[in-house]
């Protein structure tokens, strides 16, 4: 009777003892997170070109996994950048047996897999699918994992975790989209603003230089500094005309120089039109000073910028009048020729 007393207390303490560590166990398995994975390897492709028809392949590989031995998975993709080439189910060791679908339309990958052969038992990653992309535009595609299932050789769910992957293609493209000179008739050794408007139609801020010229002859240049993509900028240059031949007309050019990895240069140059240099006196632009002269600037006599009759070729020192000391410079220069 001592005996059976003895063997009662036992079992109960072994059950006050061990009831609670095991529920505390099972606790444990059920809030601990999977440490299974299914991803996108590599997880970024990214591309600083497009080149139309380029392939590439990614794998959806597994990682920490027992005794997988049947999965599915759907991955989106951006159809108006990528198309699918084809699919590859891996690896052949382990005989992968299944079914997939490719809609271009609906941008789906589908595969469902059974292996007959071994199970897939592994600690690093391990490729389950290749897939292979054909490039056909610029952008970002996600590659986006869902509706996934892993099952081991019992037919039991695998809990598992999903990363996604993405492929980008970038564009390198900056700009001049306009040049403009603060007039197109101009006085020998006047000072003419020009502004040049840069773009960077591009994907990525860019660093490059801005040169402007007067037909072959570069007058200024400025260094653009993290332009960010999308972004304008209005440059100020100043064009000293003392450094060319009155009477002649000049074209303004500004250029961009190119940067990495951009395929698109036609762009990067911009030519106004022409700026006409004039003689001192020459209000008419006919690369003389004479008689005419005279007559365009009486008819203008008087009058400041913005007043009816206002003729800013009448204006010969750029004061903002026309008066007695414009006339005086068409004395000084009449009869002279370019």
């Amino acid at each position: 009777m001592k005996d059976n007393r003895k063997v009662l207390a036992v079992l109960v303490f072994l059950c006050v003892g061990i009831l609670p560590a095991a529920i505390a166990l099972r606790s444990a398995f059920t809030l601990q997170t999977p440490d299974t994975k299914l991803f996108v390897d590599p997880p970024l492709i990214l591309r600083e070109s497009l080149v139309v028809g380029e392939r590439f392949s990614i794998n959806v590989s597994v990682a920490d996994v027992s005794n997988l031995t049947r999965y599915e998975f759907k991955m989106s993709f951006n159809t108006a950048m990528l198309d699918v080439v084809g699919v590859t189910l891996l690896p052949e060791a382990n005989l992968p047996l299944g079914n997939w679908v490719i809609s271009d339309v609906l941008g789906l990958v589908w595969v469902n897999v059974t292996y007959e052969g071994p199970s897939i038992t592994t600690t690093p990653p391990v490729a389950l699918a290749s897939i292979e992309f054909k490039a056909m535009n610029r952008g970002e595609s996600p590659l986006h994992l869902y509706d996934t299932a892993l099952f081991d050789r019992l037919g039991s769910s695998i809990a598992h975790t999903t990363e996604d992957g993405l492929v980008t293609i970038l564009r390198h493209d900056v700009a001049i989209v306009d040049v403009l000179p603060s007039t197109h008739e101009t006085y020998v050794e006047r000072l003419v603003m020009v502004n040049v408007v840069a773009s960077n139609e591009g994907d990525v801020a860019e660093n490059f230089t801005v040169r402007v010229y007067d037909n072959s002859t570069l007058f200024g240049t400025f260094d653009v500094v993290n332009l960010n993509p999308g972004a304008n900028l209005t440059i100020v240059f100043t064009w000293n005309t003392s450094d060319v031949t009155a009477g002649n007309v000049y074209a303004l050019k500004a250029e961009a120089s190119s940067v990495l990895h951009e395929s698109n240069l036609t762009n990067n140059v911009f030519i106004d039109g022409t700026v006409k240099v004039k003689i001192i006196g020459d209000v008419n632009g006919d690369n003389k000073v004479d008689i005419n002269d005279w007559t365009a600037f009486d008819a203008a006599w008087g009058t400041h910028e913005g007043d009816p009759g206002w003729n800013a070729q009448a204006d010969i020192n750029g004061d903002g009048i026309v008066n007695n000391d414009d006339g005086i410079l068409i004395a000084q220069n009449y009869r002279n020729t370019a």
